[in-house]
């Protein structure tokens, strides 16, 4: 974690500035010209690391410390872990750190975080968050791919927001995975931050850790530790979906966005009605096979016994044990491979590490839920977003929007 961070984090259960308490830090050189903006709220390399002192503060300097272990803490005691250079903002964040608690005990407040351990909203955040963040951990700590050519083009494919736009703003990635996403925009000259529920946080850091402006937090989505209305763009690509209520989390990201901001958000379609799923953009290579009214209705009845046979095969396998599914993926991503039968799996990508993670990203998580283009314009609506285009997509419905708040 930087010191900068700082500036843009809040208590995510109360609302209130964080204190922090640095025990480890390290330097970071980077080896291209930096501009830094100064924070807009507080100076933490100021008010933590010079305890005070105004004389002298070089903003370049903030960037080059890197805060490997240390603690953020409100004025109403709750209090969260920052380990191995990542802030754990998580109500169950301290469980499972027996080794840090025994390096610091004598730095910690080690009968606050018992009490907290203990208490009933950490029972009820492991009870509801537990298997989405295991079974996104053992995924994307595996997934070993490097498609950056690919994911770039993807990426502004399906955000639908334009290059030159992100630069010198103000970026959130909603859900940030390994962080393939999250490189990519901090690429494009803008400062960033990535949030994600899972263990996959530790790649995400990897991955961004030689960008100054890259900042990397485990975090839930419906309770982010963030200022209000203080990114100028938000995507959550994929991600919404895997939540308990994607229309709740879409609408609590809105609260970070500021006036004539972007947001950018897909999730998994249905196939609905077919009155609605007849009017769904395809992408142009795709539309040529589907032009007749009747081709459109088999289409639709593909894809709504396509869901249904998938619908009744997670009832399986989200109670299965993580590692066999994970094995059990691999006869999926070669099925994958061949003509025709590869439409019974849930992914057709033509790299089969990709169809494994695909098919494991499909069949795992506790949470999966589908929607209309028709609802999530609705979503959109709700908030008074402008500007709002629609993701054309492939075979199977994928719902994309992107929209402005004037």
């Amino acid at each position: 974690m930087k010191y900068r961070l700082l500036d843009f984090l809040v208590c995510p259960d109360c609302g209130e500035e964080l204190n922090l308490n640095v025990f480890k830090e390290e330097r970071i050189e980077y080896s291209l010209p930096i501009v830094v903006k100064s924070c807009n709220h507080l100076c933490a390399l100021k008010d933590y690391l010079r305890k005070g002192e105004s004389e002298g503060i070089d903003c370049k300097e903030c960037c080059r410390f890197e805060i490997k272990e240390g603690v953020l803490q409100c004025k109403r005691d709750h209090i969260f872990p920052i380990v191995n250079y990542i802030p754990r903002m998580l109500p169950d964040a301290f469980c499972g750190l027996d080794n840090y608690l025994e390096e610091y005990k004598q730095l910690l407040p080690i009968d606050k975080i018992e009490k907290r351990i203990e208490g009933k909203e950490t029972r009820k955040f492991i009870r509801i968050q537990k298997s989405t963040r295991e079974s996104f951990g053992y995924e994307w700590l595996r997934y070993d791919v490097d498609l950056e050519e690919e994911d770039r083009e993807i990426f502004l494919r399906d955000s639908q927001i334009p290059e030159e736009s992100f630069k010198g703003k103000m970026i959130l990635d909603a859900g940030c995975g390994m962080g393939r996403y999250t490189r990519i925009a901090g690429d494009m000259g803008g400062e960033i931050v990535g949030v994600d529920l899972s263990q996959s946080v530790l790649k995400a850091y990897q991955v961004t850790r030689d960008n100054p402006f890259a900042h990397i937090i485990q975090g839930d989505i419906l309770y982010l530790p963030f200022r209000e209305k203080q990114f100028d763009i938000i995507y959550s690509l994929g991600v919404l979906h895997h939540t308990p209520d994607a229309k709740e989390a879409f609408l609590n990201l809105t609260k970070f966005l500021r006036k004539g901001g972007f947001i950018s958000i897909w999730v998994y379609g249905t196939a609905g009605k077919f009155h609605d799923f007849k009017t769904n953009p395809l992408r142009e290579e795709r539309q040529k096979y589907i032009k007749s009214n009747m081709a459109k209705r088999l289409h639709w009845i593909i894809v709504y016994v396509r869901e249904m046979v998938f619908k009744t095969v997670r009832l399986v396998t989200t109670r299965m044990y993580i590692p066999l599914l994970y094995l059990l993926c691999y006869p999926l991503a070669a099925i994958g491979k061949i003509p025709f039968l590869k439409y019974l799996t849930a992914s057709v990508h033509k790299n089969w590490r990709v169809r494994l993670q695909e098919n494991f990203d499909w069949f795992s998580p506790q949470y999966q839920s589908h929607h209309t283009k028709g609802e999530v314009l609705g979503w959109f609506s709700k908030v008074e977003l402008d500007d709002i285009s629609i993701l054309r997509h492939g075979f199977i419905p994928k719902v994309g929007l992107r929209g402005k708040l004037e």
